[in-house]
């Protein structure tokens, strides 16, 4: 019945024309449901703040249920252990940690990375604009827990150099200690090598330390030391978006003079050893700058003496940063577990030396979001809000098969990594004049076996395919050798290809249903005599 005729005109007594409507015609207005439709279910673990993080939740309209342990549709917790991985379920639950962020925050690991990442890209001839060799951005760097490096490092060692030793798995400079003797170093290890017990893996795997060079000449605010706290934001590994924020900057209490013998303690400007300091409740809100405050002292204190222009804080030193983070993205973007739903915040170190030269320290997973001075009060709780919503929009995109970009939530934070437009840095080799002429070539050797890998990557299913090319694509990144670096990049071409020529098969005659037909007697044909 259309709308036309679901009502009737009458004319009362008094003249007036009143719409008498059809009796039969459904009300348009839709019934509510007698049922509350219930909030969204989130988890939030204790500590480092965690207050902070369920009044953002709760804003937003979600339920904080302790009782929720993976029964949730948002996650916060402060270590990736926390999560059961084999109960997340992909595309419906949004959780703050990655599987394969130690590859970067681990102290070790991210080293490790980092030098594989540098040693691939030396064999390809055009690198990525944003690479950069690692004596650019990172002190120099060995690792005790093996003999070569260990050797490099007491040969290495001169009279007034001073080194850093770091336990990989540690963060807020727990463990750090310092060593200006190094044959007292040389003699502890000396010891463990001697000791039996210091060979298992568990004893070893305890006791994994890096030792990096000591900044002898840091850049000073008035004469403290400082560092820079700066965030990563992954949003999305799947597919893989990354985030910048500036952050600010943290200062120690103690001015920094030669001789000190308190090393430790204005080692890294951090609130965890600082707080142990009587006076810091006194001086805490010197203890942290804006951004804005920093650029403000460079350009009247330091960027004159240097002869450079203003603003370098907030246009040059954003640059450098991003690209120092882009070099650690490329180095473990295939390590990551591409799993719908994970996003993680991550607090970048930074210091800065007197020739302007930006340092990476170190990559915390966890990053302090305690809010105990006016800088902070206004720094954290905007990231880490900022960095929720953009997660949860990425993640409600991408379920609902929409376009990612824009992105309504993204306000200081800036996209620096974009999986959707960007190729990838370490481009597969498909031809030798990619190589430089002094590389080896392809033996026959390695043809045949290639040849032989390939004829078994024909025989695999969709989802053989897919799992070899991940574990290729992962040996690429851990190549050392140009040969195992072209065999593995052939290999994924030849994935490549069988996937899109990849085509449904029709069933093939048998070879008995051949024979007979072949040997049928056509029509009009006589029969050959045996």
């Amino acid at each position: 019945m259309s709308e036309e005729n679901s009502s009737t005109i009458i004319n009362d007594s008094s003249g007036e024309t009143k719409r008498r409507t059809n009796p039969r015609k459904r009300s348009v207005r839709k019934r509510r449901s007698l049922y509350i439709e219930p909030k969204p279910v989130c988890f939030i673990g204790q500590g480092n703040n965690a207050e902070l993080i369920e009044e953002i939740l709760k804003s937003i309209g979600y339920e904080n249920r302790p009782d929720k342990v993976d029964e949730y549709k948002f996650k916060w917790v402060q270590c990736s252990y926390e999560v059961n991985w084999n109960l997340f379920k992909d595309g419906e639950q949004i959780v703050n940690h990655i599987q394969g962020e130690d590859y970067f925050t681990n102290k070790l690991q991210l080293y490790q990375s980092l030098q594989t990442y540098e040693n691939t890209s030396q064999t390809i001839i055009k690198r990525p604009p944003t690479y950069l060799s690692l004596n650019e951005y990172l002190p120099q760097t060995f690792k005790l827990d093996e003999k070569h490096d260990r050797d490099i490092l007491f040969n290495l060692h001169k009279p007034g150099d001073v080194w850093i030793c770091k336990p990989s798995c540690l963060n807020q400079g727990k463990g750090i200690y310092i060593v200006r003797d190094i044959s007292s170093l040389k003699d502890k290890y000396d010891q463990l090598e001697a000791n039996p017990r210091s060979r298992s893996s568990t004893f070893r795997q305890q006791n994994k330390t890096i030792v990096q060079r000591y900044i002898m000449n840091p850049l000073l605010i008035h004469g403290k030391k400082f560092d820079i706290r700066c965030y990563m934001l992954i949003s999305s590994v799947q597919p893989l978006l990354v985030h910048y924020h500036s952050g600010y900057i943290r200062l120690s209490m103690l001015l920094s003079v030669e001789g000190i013998l308190s090393l430790k303690v204005r080692l890294f400007p951090l609130k965890y050893m600082q707080k142990k300091d009587p006076k810091y409740y006194e001086m805490k809100e010197d203890t942290a700058w804006t951004m804005e405050q920093f650029n403000d002292y460079m350009n009247k204190y330091i960027l004159p003496k240097k002869k450079l222009p203003p603003n370098w804080v907030l246009e040059v030193l954003p640059k450098q940063i991003e690209r120092i983070m882009l070099n650690v993205i490329e180095s473990i973007r295939m390590r990551l577990k591409r799993r719908i739903g994970c996003f993680g915040l991550y607090g970048y170190d930074f210091m800065i030396d007197d020739d302007l030269k930006v340092l990476l320290i170190e990559i915390n997973v966890n990053p302090a979001l305690s809010t105990n001075t006016n800088t902070l009060v206004q720094a954290i709780p905007p990231v880490v809000k900022e960095s929720i919503l953009i997660s949860i929009e990425c993640f409600e995109k991408i379920h609902h098969a929409e376009k990612i970009f824009p992105l309504k939530s993204l306000q200081t934070f800036q996209c620096i990594y974009n999986e959707l437009e960007r190729k990838s840095s370490l481009p597969l080799i498909r031809q030798k004049r990619q190589l430089s002429p002094s590389k080896a070539t392809i033996t026959n050797t390695d043809d045949k076996a290639l040849r032989e890998k390939t004829n078994f990557f024909y025989s695999v299913d969709r989802t053989q395919l897919n799992q070899q090319e991940n574990e290729l694509l992962s040996t690429l990144h851990r190549s050392l050798t140009h040969s195992q670096l072209m065999r593995t990049s052939k290999s994924v071409n030849d994935i490549h290809q069988v996937q899109i020529q990849r085509r449904p098969l029709t069933r093939p005659k048998s070879i008995r249903s051949r024979s007979k037909s072949s040997n049928r007697i056509k029509p009009n044909e006589p029969a050959q005599s045996s």
